[in-house]
């Protein structure tokens, strides 16, 4: 989850520097997307994304002196950043939850049958699942609720 954090945050400030709209939206799945295109037929969510600074050309005399200033981060670029840690943090809490209630209901459904069906990835076909394919995904819905669900 840390990785998918850091990378949701290096999208957001790489697609700040090209400027325009960031929309933001949860599919089907419960997986969150980012993109300056709208998608068709989804609700989506604008994302505010902190701008690059301006490049300033320095002047002749005592560019020296002022140098130093440019970089200093202002108000501004510390609101903006509090406000992206903030839409980050409520993004990946939405996200926990999604897949928590995700993880309990694939444990509830392994737990309910002994016969569990599966699509097959390749074929699309509907196949029933081995005993140990079934423990196996069990174990994953266990550990999903354990990282999700806390």
């Amino acid at each position: 989850m840390k990785y998918f954090a850091i990378l949701v945050m290096l999208f957001v400030m790489v697609t700040g520097i090209q400027a325009g709209k960031i929309y933001k939206w949860v599919d089907e799945n419960g997986q969150i997307h980012y993109s300056s295109q709208k998608p068709p037929g989804q609700e989506v969510e604008t994302v505010k994304v902190k701008k690059g600074p301006k490049a300033v050309q320095a002047e002749e005399s005592g560019s020296a002196d002022k140098a130093g200033d440019k970089d200093a981060p202002t108000a501004e670029d510390e609101e903006a950043e509090a406000l992206a840690r903030e839409q980050l943090a409520k993004s990946d809490a939405a996200n926990k939850k999604k897949m928590c209630e995700q993880a309990r209901r694939n444990i509830d459904s392994l737990n309910a049958s002994v016969r569990v069906v599966q699509k097959d990835e390749k074929t699309g076909e509907n196949v029933r699942m081995s005993d140990e394919q079934r423990v196996q995904a069990l174990k994953k819905a266990q550990q999903a609720v354990k990282e999700y669900c806390q």
